[in-house]
């Protein structure tokens, strides 16, 4: 049986992770092992996660480290498939266990594999952030989205590629990581047969922090990856987007500190500047064909305040 790690990351969510854990701790699965990183919680997180499950590999951090806390947990896992988890997820079952053990014997070059999100107890959809209309989310398609709480990893394309880019902190670093692993050769698919439903926590979340990060990390990705055919009208719809949400719930102070700092930090990245084959591009341009328009994305980001799958 192919050995797989379970990664979950949390952080000042304790009641949160105990039930993720109750539920991982009944599948009774000798080739699975918890680990949990504790993102430097100040609820005790850590203490009780060690006393209600001595099984379970504890990762402690002083502090939040934000993507960095992942990277800790990756580099201890030992499967040789590594999923990794928000503490707010639930209902993840043997039956998922088995068939992402399908997926990745099915295809030695799949390097990562992406879940189906839902409302906790129910099949409908949360969270969609995929290229296709939502009518696609029991399907299985290439993506480039990586739902970094609700996906499944190849340990041998992670070693291949490296983990996330710890500058990011939070936002787009599962877009630098599928960039790297698709100019890699790995692929990166949506398989809609592996489930989990999002209690969506609200134990942690700061309110500013998407709304500044999700602006200076497009510049990032940006200069890193995107020849500037492609950079320009990245930006220009990225941060047009980011300006009206800014705009709608009061961070445009946020929006114009994070345009300055992703404006200093491109200057800084240069030097790693390594642009996306024209294969790779075509790759993206092929998931892109089925994307719903902008304006339709748009409108519906505007009527969904509180999306955040983390």
């Amino acid at each position: 049986m192919t050995p797989v790690s379970v990664v979950i990351l949390t952080f000042d969510r304790r009641e949160a992770v105990l039930t993720l854990l109750g539920e991982l701790s009944q599948l009774d699965d000798p080739a699975l092992e918890v680990i949990v990183v504790d993102n430097g919680s100040q609820d005790g997180t850590a203490d009780a996660v060690a006393g209600a499950h001595p099984d379970v590999s504890v990762v402690a951090l002083a502090e939040n480290a934000g993507v960095g806390a992942r990277n800790r947990g990756l580099e201890r896992a030992r499967g040789d498939i590594v999923v990794t988890l928000d503490d707010d997820m639930v209902e993840f079952t043997a039956d998922d266990l088995a068939a992402l053990r399908e997926i990745f014997a099915d295809d030695p070059r799949l390097g990562a594999v992406c879940f189906k999100v839902t409302w906790p107890g129910t099949d409908r959809v949360r969270d969609w952030v995929h290229r296709r209309p939502v009518a696609a989310a029991d399907t299985r398609f290439d993506t480039y989205e990586i739902t970094e709480g609700a996906v499944a990893w190849r340990h041998a394309a992670l070693d291949d590629v490296g983990h996330y880019r710890e500058d990011f902190f939070i936002s787009h670093e599962g877009l630098d990581l599928a960039f790297r692993l698709m100019e890699g050769g790995w692929g990166i698919i949506y398989d809609g047969r592996v489930q989990v439903g999002h209690a969506h926590a609200t134990g942690g979340r700061k309110t500013w922090r998407r709304y500044y990060f999700d602006t200076r990390n497009q510049f990032w990705v940006a200069t890193l990856h995107l020849p500037l055919r492609d950079a320009v009208p990245y930006l220009v719809r990225g941060q047009g987007a980011m300006l009206l949400y800014s705009l709608r719930d009061g961070f445009l102070g946020t929006w114009w500190r994070a345009v300055r700092d992703g404006l200093a930090g491109m200057r800084e990245l240069r030097s790693e500047r390594n642009v996306l084959s024209a294969a790779t591009r075509e790759r993206l341009r092929e998931c892109d064909r089925h994307r719903p328009g902008f304006w339709t994305m748009v409108v519906k980001r505007l009527r969904q305040k509180d999306f955040s799958l983390e």
